[in-house]
């Protein structure tokens, strides 16, 4: 017999009111721990609206892709991948750190 999520939902509250593990209180309801363990999951997620795909033109994924990094190799410990827009502030801050100039 199928059921579902409303009866699921108030069966999952009656194990969890019981004190019951999980295997004992299928073994004592004649339910599958299966079934109840995957209802147990499923009903701690949430509920949300469905996934909603939009279409993207070519310019605007052209736009998206990140150009590659440029590579800096600091007293050879240390490899840095800079992107376009790092902020040259923190990058200073970044380099005087892993040289000792703190």
């Amino acid at each position: 017999m199928r059921h579902n999520r409303e009866f699921w939902s108030k069966r999952v509250a009656a194990w969890l009111a019981s004190g019951l593990t999980q295997a004992e209180y299928c073994r004592r309801h004649g339910v599958a721990k299966g079934t109840l363990g995957y209802w147990s999951s499923t009903l701690k997620r949430p509920r949300g609206p469905a996934t909603e795909l939009v279409q993207v033109g070519q310019a605007a994924v052209r736009e998206a892709k990140p150009s590659p990094p440029i590579e800096l190799a600091v007293g050879g410990r240390y490899l840095l991948r800079l992107w376009a827009g790092t902020d040259r502030d923190h990058m200073r801050q970044v380099l005087s750190v892993l040289e000792g100039r703190q």
